[in-house]
């Protein structure tokens, strides 16, 4: 099955209670992943799996898969449906719990931007766990997405602050783990290639994706809500003119063939 079909196959597969609205919003990234992957079968670590649905969707493609997420006992039983092991870390104070040179490809999405400190260490952790040739990608959003710049500006002409008031209680509030549910900063494509590459690993792919632009442009949206549709094609055409102000980033490093001196000693 191609790309497309795989991840189209799994969005009509889910039930009215396994969200479907946030499969909507994702699958175009759910996309890019995929085809930035190595064929299956190889062995992938999805750091960060909740909701879990790119994890089934990789199962459904035919990869072996195991994760690490901050809430792994919030979804235990699709991880135990799906075969797949999940284990707690969080990238800030700890190493990924598995072996070196134990994966074929990282799957690094829309976590970088929650973590606290630099995602140096964690960078270098994949490229741990990674094969020599095995495969980082990572996607976030891209700091400089045209519409999220339009939206500072508005808040700066019209006096308005950059967070609502209520946005800051909800993260004021928040403590242990859960602080992760912010954001900690957005990355440019320049920084994200540099980490990459600051971490060991050979840059294979930079793009600027359209993730978010294509979300609400759906055909059957076209009479229901044509004001709404309009707008974001209008935007969709702007970034598609200016790929630098898309939504999303998506990177692909590679960890180099030659074995390390770390690796040798082992």
């Amino acid at each position: 099955m191609q790309v497309h079909e795989i991840v189209e196959a799994y969005g009509r597969s889910i039930p009215a209670d396994g969200k479907p609205a946030y499969f909507r919003l994702h699958r175009h990234r759910f996309r890019a992943l995929l085809a930035a992957l190595p064929v299956p079968p190889a062995r992938v670590l999805e750091i960060g799996t909740t909701p879990g649905q790119f994890t089934a969707i990789l199962r459904r493609a035919g990869y072996e898969v195991a994760g690490v997420d901050l809430f792994p006992e919030q979804r235990a039983e699709l991880w135990r449906a799906l075969g797949v092991e999940v284990r707690f870390c969080n990238l800030d104070e700890q190493p990924i719990p598995y072996n070196d040179q134990a994966f074929d490809a990282v799957v690094f999405s829309e976590v970088i931007e929650h973590l606290a400190g630099s995602p140096l260490p964690a960078l270098r952790e994949m490229a741990r766990v990674l094969r020599p040739g095995g495969r980082l990608v990572i996607s976030t959003p891209n700091q400089l997405y045209i519409k999220s710049r339009l939206r500072t500006l508005a808040d700066i002409l019209l006096g308005r602050p950059f967070e609502p008031f209520s946005e800051f209680k909800r993260a004021m509030q928040l403590h242990g783990p859960q602080r992760y549910y912010n954001h900690s900063r957005l990355y440019t494509m320049q920084e994200l290639q540099w980490l990459l590459r600051e971490s060991g690993f050979e840059l294979v792919l930079a793009r600027y994706g359209d993730a978010w632009e294509r979300v609400g442009i759906e055909r059957e949206r076209l009479f229901s809500h044509p004001l709404r549709v309009a707008g974001k094609a209008c935007l969709w055409l702007l970034t598609a003119a200016i790929p630098a102000w898309r939504s999303m980033l998506l990177v692909v490093g590679e960890k180099p063939m030659q074995v390390y001196a770390g690796d040798a000693q082992q």
